[in-house]
């Protein structure tokens, strides 16, 4: 018989909504955490929420997950022995553990409605005192609670918190933390409609599935010394805890949409690799230096260490994170760039977008489904060849769409490139040389298109900076593309001319 890890942790979402970048990170640190001491990582769903919690949430944060390369060892789809791992699946096993506390004496019904409760509230508030519950309930007899039970009052059920005394924890980010009982006040651990309570639902799990460490967010400090005193009454011995601090945004505000993207998903929707995502979250309040950002899962496994974090508020910077994505890319061998542009380019529907768009002018549509097959072939096959070329101007993947995309739709110039080229010496006579010598040019490449560009300014008596730019103007209609000869080259002779030809009539 093999024996008890000695850590196993878990990551315990709630399914309300997609997995929060705060929730991410909390789900790094614990994977970090167990496979860096050989341990077990656990994914648990919170899921006593029925008004709020989805199946479709529930996909997402495992979609999310994986996204970020994290595996669990039990969890959906995952069995394993402390399962089941939704705590709507759970229900039987809260329902021996209320039982055995309200035997022990460590519970007690509580009759009190929510106007009486907010008359203590207001009593408290005017003698500016914070407000615990007065315990009233728990003085009733017990032929009282029969009676009252009897006549169908609604009823809750109260942990009683033992006075005085102080109930503390020692966490290993943050060191002792202390709470005197007397204000901590008797609280709920079952609602009138019979459902459990989060701290008591977390601990009857954490005990039940043999949980020995707890990391999660500072935020729930506060539900510590409850949830010990839970483990004691259980007689059962708490894990070591480690709240770790909350993200916020650069206003030193607890993130939210107001700072923008704050889930995984909406990050990687905007062009963000999910793997420097993963690694920005991670060196949030601790040392970091540029060579981690290229970092692999199994670096930060053999390299991070959780327990060093700092205990002052992450702030999660936007622009930092985009520079990362940037440096990131460009550190990317071109083959790999160039297949996940192709995979982030179909998730953004790009294709769909430029489906039945000629690329080469005058061009006849066939819509037909072969043709449309044959069609994103090409723009998949023409996105790896772009793929070095944009490689040094982006930051994230979507940003290839703004430099490159006129590359998969027919030359289109707007008002404001009319104007340039307008404006541009000789731009007419310019477009229209380089579309001759282009034309004849063999082999057509990188290297002998850019000997016959850099030719043309001399031949034509204009300055190469102003011959360029009607260039670029010319095949893109924009300012901003990858390198010029390496354009006109991938474009292909036939399609280079041809825009050329049309940019330079259109100056005419």
């Amino acid at each position: 018989m093999s024996s008890m890890p000695d850590v196993i942790v878990r990551f315990a979402p709630s399914p309300t909504g997609y997995l929060h970048l705060g929730g991410a990170r909390t789900a790094l640190y614990n994977y970090i955490f167990a496979r860096r001491r050989g341990g077990v990582f656990i994914l648990r769903i919170e899921d006593t929420d029925p008004s709020r919690s989805t199946d479709e949430a529930i996909a997402q944060i495992v979609r999310s997950l994986k996204e970020m390369g994290l595996d669990w060892d039990e969890g959906p789809g995952v069995p394993g022995p402390h399962g089941p791992y939704r705590q709507t699946e759970r229900t039987s096993i809260y329902r021996e553990h209320v039982d055995r506390l309200l035997a022990d004496g460590h519970l007690y019904p509580c009759f009190c409605t929510p106007d009486e409760l907010e008359v203590e509230r207001r009593a408290a508030q005017a003698e500016r005192r914070a407000w615990v519950y007065s315990g009233r309930c728990s003085r009733l007899s017990t032929d009282e609670v029969e009676r009252r039970k009897a006549t169908g009052e609604p009823w809750t059920l109260r942990f009683r918190v033992p006075t005085p005394g102080v109930t503390g924890f020692d966490d290993l980010l943050r060191g002792r933390v202390e709470v005197a009982n007397e204000t901590i006040g008797d609280f709920i651990v079952q609602r009138s409609d019979g459902t459990i309570t989060y701290n008591l639902a977390v601990v009857v799990d954490d005990v039940a599935m043999e949980i020995t460490h707890v990391i999660r967010g500072d935020d729930h400090i506060s539900n510590t010394p409850k949830q010990i005193l839970i483990y004691e009454a259980l007689g059962a011995a708490a894990p070591k805890f480690l709240h770790m601090p909350l993200l916020f945004g650069t206003d030193r505000k607890k993130l939210s949409k107001r700072h923008g993207a704050t889930k995984l998903e909406e990050l990687v929707d905007q062009g963000f690799l999910p793997e420097v995502v993963r690694n920005y979250l991670c060196f949030l309040s601790t040392e970091f230096d540029e060579s981690m950002v290229a970092w692999s899962l199994d670096d930060l496994v053999r390299e991070f260490e959780v327990e060093k974090l700092g205990t002052a508020p992450s702030i999660f910077d936007p622009e930092k994170l985009r520079w990362m994505n940037g440096r990131f890319i460009r550190e990317m061998h071109a083959t790999a760039l160039g297949e996940r542009l192709v995979a982030q380019l179909e998730r953004i529907g790009f294709f769909d977008a430029a489906r039945g768009e000629r690329r080469v002018t005058g061009a006849q549509r066939t819509d037909t489904a072969a043709t449309h097959a044959r069609a994103t072939g090409a723009q998949r096959a023409l996105v790896r060849a772009l793929a070095p070329l944009v490689q040094e101007k982006i930051e994230v993947l979507n940003d290839f769409a703004g430099i490159a995309g006129w590359f998969f739709r027919p030359l289109e110039l707007s008002d404001e490139a009319r104007a340039r080229l307008a404006a541009t010496p000789a731009a007419a006579r310019t477009l229209a040389a380089a579309a001759e010598a282009l034309e004849a040019l063999e082999p057509f490449d990188v290297e002998h298109v850019e000997m016959v560009v850099r030719g043309l300014p001399e031949e034509l008596g204009v300055k190469a900076k102003a011959a360029f730019a009607a260039l670029r103007l010319g095949m893109s209609g924009q300012t901003v593309t990858p390198g010029l000869f390496e354009s006109l080259a991938t474009l292909g002779r036939e399609e280079a001319v041809a825009r050329l030809r049309q940019a330079a009539a259109l100056q005419g």
